[in-house]
Formats: structure tokens, C-alpha cells, sequence
């Protein structure tokens, strides 16, 4: 592993769209020039980080992007977290530059021994509670190349925690305002089902599954048509202490992992006003696509 000396690295294309974009955005060619060394090679894939596999779902996801449940109570969480023994390989999802490593201090929680890798100027992943770092900065990573082994640092049991962002304004730095689902880029199967239960103090409580967990915006429709929407992004742009309040958009949040079934947790939303009776619900992914449309 060598540090970048060929401004003709060839970047991945992924299936994401908006990372598709972002490639069109500086190369509009699809060809390859000597004036563009910034040039696209479709011949590589996206890989889960643990497994190092393209297949869906290669990795088991067992904390999903969006709100959770943490012994510490109620928080919204800017990735998804791979379990893994400590001292796992890790490897980076697409090829890149490493721009940000960073070692624990032994006491804070928090992100602990962490890496960050740029893929272009404005797409990066991130890799925390890390036990070892075996890379450095200015470090070009390929799909084959070791860069951490996994680890607890920061956190309370072993495992990954996997960021994604998009448009960071500073690649260089981890900025979780910026952050996507990493399952944008990430090959996967469909969630699954969703089923829900909507009570008569208004609350809906929804049976989710961990695994391939898409979800990204929550409406709630009244009986006389009146709607209240939380968008998952939107909500992580307000920073890390706005977005870890459980009312968004006029919706309360909570989330509990449920203890007979570790792929699985409970999401219960209800309108803040009590006057605002929910009729209806309906989740989307990231993609805009419905994964839930239910009513009482």
C-alpha cells in the first residue's frame, strides 16, 4: 500500500444515484483522457467492509441509520453498526484516499480510534470504534487493502461502525450533518416486512427489521387530511444535539430494541398535538420509494 502518486487513479462507479451524479458532475466524458485524471473504472464493485463481499447483505447490520435505542435512552444514529469480533479486518467499501485517522484517547465514548476515506472530493466513509489503524494518512486504499481491524473503542461491545457522506463541504473531516444510509451504496435486499399497530392514545408502533433498514421519512395523515412529515436527513443536518430530540417535524420518536429478537426493533411515532388524530402512515426509503402505507 503506497501513498497517491498517479493523479490517474480510476474511481468506482456505484449503482447509488447520487454518487453517480456526483461522478457525472466532474466527468461527463465516460472516457478516458489524460486532461480527466479523475476518470471512472465500472469494473469495480461496492463491498461490505467486514466480509469484503458484494453480495447483498454480506455483513449483518444490528443497528440501522435513523432512530434507535441506546441504554443511555433515545438517539439518532448517522450510520449503521456491523458486529464483529475484535481484531476483524476491515476493509474500505470503495477505493480511495485515507484523509482522517484519528487514535483513542482511553476514556471518552464516542467515535474512538477512527478513520475517514475520501473516494472523491465530495464522497467520503468513515470506520469507528476501531481496535488498530493500519494505515496513514495519504494512504491510497484498493478493495484488497487491510486499513483497521475492528475493535470497542468508544463504545460498549465490539463492532463497526459504517458512515457514509455525501457533499461534505471538507472531506478531510467527518461532518455527520452530511451523512447518508450507508445501504445508498451498500448492496442489499429489501427490508422485509413491516407490520404496525395503531393505538387509541395515537401512538403507531411499528415492528421494523434491522436488516436492510432503508427507512428515511415518516407522514402522518390526519382524518381531516392535515400531514406531518420527518425526514431522516433532514433531521441529522441539525447536528448532533438537535437531531438526538425525539420531536421532529411535529413527530414524537422513540425506539426500542426488542430483547426476544435481536434483528428487530420497535419504532413508535406519534403527533405531538393531541389534537392531530393519525389516520394514516406512510414510510419511504431514501430513494422515494414507499416501503409502508398503512391506515387505521
Amino acid at each position: 500500500m503506497s501513498n497517491i502518486t498517479n493523479k490517474f487513479i480510476l474511481l468506482t462507479v456505484i449503482s447509488s444515484a447520487l454518487f453517480l451524479a456526483a461522478c457525472t458532475e466532474e466527468n461527463s466524458s465516460g472516457t478516458e483522457t489524460e486532461d480527466d485524471p479523475e476518470q471512472v473504472d465500472d469494473s469495480k464493485e461496492v463491498q461490505w467492509p467486514i466480509s469484503k463481499n458484494s453480495n447483498n447483505n454480506s455483513d449483518i447490520s444490528y443497528a440501522q441509520y435513523g432512530p434507535r435505542s441506546l441504554p443511555s435512552g433515545y438517539d439518532f444514529h448517522a450510520g449503521i453498526d456491523l458486529p464483529a469480533e475484535t481484531g476483524a479486518l476491515v476493509y474500505p467499501v470503495l477505493p480511495g484516499e485515507v484523509v482522517q485517522t484519528n487514535e483513542w484517547n482511553g476514556t471518552s465514548t464516542g467515535a474512538g480510534t477512527s478513520i475517514t476515506v475520501k473516494h472523491s472530493d465530495t464522497l467520503a466513509s468513515s470506520y469507528l470504534h476501531l481496535h488498530s489503524i493500519e494505515v496513514e494518512v495519504g494512504d491510497w486504499v484498493d478493495k484488497d487493502d487491510v486499513i483497521a481491524t475492528v475493535g470497542s473503542s468508544g463504545a460498549s461491545y465490539s463492532h463497526l461502525h459504517l458512515g457514509y457522506f455525501v457533499d461534505l463541504p471538507n472531506p478531510d473531516s467527518r461532518d455527520e450533518r452530511y451523512s447518508k444510509n450507508p445501504l445508498e451504496i451498500l448492496p442489499h435486499s429489501a427490508p422485509g416486512e413491516i407490520s404496525y399497530t395503531f393505538k387509541d392514545n395515537g401512538e403507531i408502533v411499528l415492528d421494523m427489521p434491522l436488516q436492510s433498514m432503508t427507512a428515511n421519512s415518516i407522514d402522518l395523515i390526519s382524518s381531516d387530511g392535515e400531514s406531518l412529515k420527518a425526514d431522516y436527513y433532514e433531521i441529522v443536518s441539525l447536528g448532533s444535539t438537535q437531531r438526538d430530540q425525539q420531536v421532529q417535524s411535529g413527530i414524537h420518536f422513540s425506539a426500542e430494541r426488542r430483547s426476544s429478537d435481536h434483528m428487530r426493533f420497535n419504532l413508535t411515532v406519534k403527533a405531538q398535538d393531541h389534537n392531530f388524530v393519525t389516520e394514516q402512515i406512510i414510510i419511504r426509503n431514501f430513494n422515494g420509494e414507499v416501503i409502508l402505507d398503512a391506515s387505521k
